[in-house]
C-alpha cells in the first residue's frame, strides 16, 4: 500500500515536473518567437525608413542636376547673349534718344545681374563651397531690391557651413519657405535669426502675412517638400501659424561633432 502511494506521489512529481518543463518551454518559445517578431518589425521599419531616405536623395540629386544644367544654361547662352547685346547696345553710331539708351543699357544690365544671381542660386557646387550662409544673404537681398519687402538676417554667432549635402538641402529649405511667404502670405517683412548653441543649428523665418489655419489647412507641396528635405537631414520642422497674425518657421538641425 505504501508502495503504491509512493509511486502515485512520484508520478504526479513527475508529472508536475513534466507539465512545469512544458510551460516553460512553451514560455521561452513564446518569448524568442516575440523577440523574432520585434526584430523583423523593427528591420521592416528599418528599410522602409531607409527606402524613403534612399528615395528622397534621388529626388535631391535629380533635382540638383536639374539646377545644375538650367545654372550653366543661364550663364553660357542667355547671359552672353544678353551681354553681346548691351555691348551693341552702347557701339551704335546712329542717332537716337540718349535718354532711351541710357534706360535700356541700365534694364540690361539689371537684367544680367539678376540672371548671375539666379544662376548661382542654382548651383549646388558653389554652394558646397562657399556654404548655405552667402546665398541666403543674397536672397534676402534680392527681396530688398524689389521695393515690396523688408529682409532682416539676424545672426547670433557665426554660423557652421554642416558639410557636404547639408547645406544645399537647408538652403533649399530656406528657399522653399521663402517663395511660399511671396506667393501665398501676402505680407512685406521677413526676418531670419540664425543661432547656434552646442548641440543644434536652428533657423527662425517669421513673417507679417495673412497666416493660416494648420487644423484647417491640409499640407500642401511646399510643406510637404519641407518637410521631406527635413527628415533628409535629420532636422525638426515646427511651424506655428495663426490667421492675421503671420507665420513662424523653426528649423533646428543637429549638429554633427566638431561643427
Amino acid at each position: 500500500m505504501q508502495k503504491e502511494a509512493l509511486d502515485l506521489i512520484v508520478s504526479i512529481i513527475s508529472a508536475s515536473v513534466f507539465v512545469l518543463l512544458l510551460m516553460i518551454a512553451v514560455f521561452s518559445l513564446f518569448r524568442i518567437y516575440l523577440k523574432r517578431k520585434n526584430t523583423l518589425l523593427q528591420e521592416k521599419q528599418r528599410m522602409a525608413v531607409q527606402f524613403e531616405q534612399t528615395l528622397l536623395q534621388s529626388k535631391l540629386e535629380i533635382q540638383e542636376q536639374t539646377f545644375a544644367d538650367i545654372s550653366r544654361e543661364i550663364h553660357d547662352n542667355i547671359g552672353q547673349v544678353l551681354s553681346l547685346a548691351r555691348i551693341n547696345l552702347n557701339t551704335l553710331n546712329v542717332p537716337a534718344d540718349n535718354n532711351k539708351i541710357n534706360l535700356v543699357d541700365e534694364l540690361m544690365e539689371k537684367a544680367i545681374t539678376d540672371l548671375r544671381n539666379l544662376s548661382h542660386s542654382l548651383d549646388s557646387d558653389m554652394i558646397r563651397n562657399k556654404g548655405w550662409l552667402e546665398p541666403t544673404q543674397r536672397l534676402l537681398r534680392d527681396l530688398e531690391k524689389t521695393g515690396k519687402y523688408t529682409a532682416r538676417l539676424i545672426i547670433s554667432e557665426n554660423p557652421p557651413t554642416l558639410g557636404h549635402d547639408r547645406p544645399i538641402i537647408l538652403f533649399r529649405m530656406i528657399q522653399e519657405v521663402i517663395n511660399n511667404i511671396i506667393k501665398h502670405a501676402g505680407a512685406n517683412s521677413i526676418d531670419l535669426h540664425v543661432s547656434k548653441d552646442k548641440e543644434h543649428l536652428t533657423i527662425i523665418i517669421k513673417d507679417n502675412g495673412k497666416g493660416f489655419s494648420k487644423e484647417k489647412s491640409s499640407a500642401g507641396a511646399g510643406l510637404r517638400n519641407l518637410e521631406n528635405r527635413a527628415r533628409m537631414i535629420a532636422a525638426d520642422l515646427h511651424i506655428d501659424s495663426e490667421i492675421g497674425a503671420g507665420t513662424t518657421i523653426t528649423i533646428s538641425v543637429k549638429l554633427e561633432p566638431n561643427e
